[in-house]
């Protein structure tokens, strides 16, 4: 054998003991299979959805490093209290290291968002590429109705969080347009002495419109991974057999399945022989 002749390059750090890998790829995988669909179609589905892993991951990594230099400071506040200077006439304020990164976040999850889409348009043509979900939930509600669950779970993500996360990165993206004149897109630590309450006031890191930095970094991933992972269920269960079905895992019997959200499994009455519907995952 040629020396060179194979080459293995590692292209992630993260496993399958993360929820991330763990459900938009084996967890998915096994159901995309089952799909009424063509292979290009299910390789697509596949390829996309390794993709949002990728971007997920990245921005997973860089926000659990900002919180933790979040906490770290706030930690060290509860130690020393507020540092002051010249007799109180000067305050030190703390500064977050990496604080900048999250623009880098916010890169990532778009680019989950935005990759979602191409998944999106396979089941129904929504006429864009962009993540704009308030103009695919408008073509959800046509094509299907606005009693769907496709159409609903866009309607409450995009409601609930979404357009948050996409709004704080279309502003780094072009603050010129979306950021007030006079302010910039992230603020770090800020301490400020309150007559009112006679105390020195600790305000968090937290975009131009007030949104805390750590709390938005905490919840948004979870909700995109569950959002790309429920939105490929919701479609892709218009495509099981009549005969199969797609059931969510309880949370105390996910550890058997491998940490899956998701099954396939036999509509009643085609259980196999001796099984009863209650007994069913």
């Amino acid at each position: 054998m040629a020396k060179g002749q194979f080459k293995i390059q590692k292209i992630s750090d993260v496993g399958t003991d993360n929820p991330i890998v763990a459900g938009l790829t084996i967890g998915l995988f096994d159901i995309v299979k089952m799909a009424e669909i063509n292979k290009e179609t299910q390789d697509t589905i596949n390829s996309s959805n390794l993709n949002i892993v990728h971007s997920l991951t990245k921005a997973e990594k860089i926000g659990l490093q900002i919180c933790k230099n979040i906490e770290a400071v706030m930690e060290e506040l509860k130690k020393t209290g507020v540092q002051t200077q010249s007799f109180e006439r000067c305050v030190n304020v703390p500064s977050t290291e990496g604080l900048d990164d999250v623009r880098e976040f916010l890169k990532y999850c778009k680019q989950s968002l935005q990759e979602l889409v191409q998944i999106i348009n396979l089941f129904c043509d929504t006429g864009s590429s962009l993540p704009r979900y308030d103009k695919i939930c408008n073509k959800l509600k046509v094509v299907y109705g606005d009693t769907d669950p496709v159409f609903l779970q866009v309607q409450q993500d995009h409601d609930g969080w979404l357009k948050k996360v996409l709004d704080l990165r279309n502003a780094d993206e072009h603050p010129e347009t979306m950021i007030p004149q006079g302010k910039q897109l992230v603020y770090d630590f800020d301490i400020n002495w309150s007559d009112q309450h006679q105390k020195w006031i600790v305000g968090l890191p937290h975009f131009y419109e007030g949104t805390s930095v750590y709390e938005l970094i905490k919840s948004s991933v979870h909700n995109i991974f569950t959002f790309v992972e429920d939105m490929n269920i919701l479609f892709l269960q218009k495509k099981m057999p009549k005969m199969v079905e797609i059931q969510k895992v309880p949370d105390d019997q996910r550890e058997k399945w491998g940490g899956r959200r998701y099954v396939t499994q036999l509509k009643p009455p085609f259980y196999p022989k001796g099984v009863k519907p209650e007994e069913k995952v």
